[in-house]
C-alpha cells in the first residue's frame, strides 16, 4: 500500500521525466537584415558595427555554415533586437516556432 506523499511524489517524478524527454521544437531558421537588428553602418565591404557580447551558444547551426554554432545576442546598448548571429560568415537570423512567432520575441527587453 503507497501512502498519499509517496503516491504524489511518484506522479511528480512522472511528470519531470516526460518533461525531460519531451524535444524541444525545431525552430525555422530566418536570415535577417544586419541594419534591423544593430547599429552600424553599411561599407563596400559590407556591414560594420561595434561587436555585441553573446550571451552564449545555443543548439542551432548556422544554415550557410557546416557546424558553426548560433550565438545569442541579446537586446543591449546599440543592439536593436535579439537575434542569432554567426560569427564566420557574420549573418544574423531569427528563430521562428513553426506557427511563424518569434522565439526571441520574449527576450525583446532591454537590459540598459
Amino acid at each position: 500500500m503507497m501512502t498519499a506523499s509517496a503516491h504524489l511524489l511518484s506522479q511528480q517524478q512522472d511528470t519531470y521525466s516526460e518533461r525531460r524527454n519531451a524535444r524541444a521544437p525545431d525552430f525555422i531558421l530566418m536570415q535577417l537584415d544586419p541594419r534591423d537588428v544593430i547599429e552600424g553602418v553599411m561599407l563596400e565591404e559590407g556591414f560594420q558595427s561595434e561587436d555585441a557580447p553573446s550571451a552564449g551558444h545555443m543548439r542551432e547551426h548556422c544554415p550557410h555554415c557546416s557546424g558553426v554554432q548560433l550565438q545569442l545576442i541579446l537586446r543591449y546598448k546599440f543592439v536593436k533586437r535579439s537575434h542569432l548571429f554567426c560569427c564566420s560568415c557574420t549573418r544574423c537570423y531569427d528563430a521562428l516556432y513553426p506557427d511563424g512567432t518569434s522565439a526571441l520575441a520574449l527576450s525583446a527587453m532591454s537590459l540598459v
